[in-house]
C-alpha cells in the first residue's frame, strides 16, 4: 500500500537550470579572455632591466629637460609622465576622503533693513514729456 501511496504522491521532476558549459559555447584556443599566458614574466623581466640599465640616469635627465623646456615638441608628454609618477592621483583622493571642505556662514544679529520709500513720477507722465 505505501507504494501505491508513493506514486499517487510522486511529485513532478522540476525543469532544472541548464549548465553554463551547455549555454555558453566554450572560447576556441586562440581567443581567450584575459592575460595572455607569460606576459606577467615579460613584464617583470622588462621592468628589472629598466631598472638595472646603465643609462637609466641619462633617460631620467633627458625627461626632466624636455618637460621643463616649453619649446620642446614633446614637452606635454614628458610633463604628463612626470607628474603621473611624482603627483599620485591616491595622494589627493586619500585627502579629499578625510579632509572635507566645508564653508559655514553664519550671521550675527539681524540685518538693518530701513523701509525708506523712493518717492518718483509715475510712467505715464515721464512717456508725455518724451514726446
Amino acid at each position: 500500500m505505501s507504494e501505491n501511496v508513493r506514486e499517487l504522491v510522486k511529485r513532478k521532476t522540476r525543469k532544472q537550470k541548464p549548465k553554463a558549459d551547455d549555454v555558453i559555447p566554450s572560447a576556441p584556443r586562440g581567443k581567450r579572455r584575459g592575460r595572455p599566458p607569460g606576459q606577467y614574466a615579460t613584464q617583470l623581466a622588462l621592468q628589472e632591466m629598466m631598472y638595472t640599465h646603465p643609462d637609466k640616469e641619462a633617460v631620467i635627465q633627458e625627461l626632466f629637460t624636455a618637460a621643463l623646456d616649453q619649446d620642446h615638441k614633446n614637452s606635454a608628454p614628458a610633463l604628463k609622465i612626470l607628474t603621473d609618477r611624482l603627483v599620485p592621483v591616491s595622494g589627493f583622493e586619500k585627502l579629499r576622503g578625510t579632509n572635507n571642505i566645508q564653508i559655514n556662514i553664519s550671521t550675527i544679529g539681524e540685518a538693518d533693513i530701513s523701509e525708506k520709500i523712493i518717492e518718483g513720477e509715475e510712467i505715464a507722465t515721464i512717456e508725455e514729456d518724451v514726446d
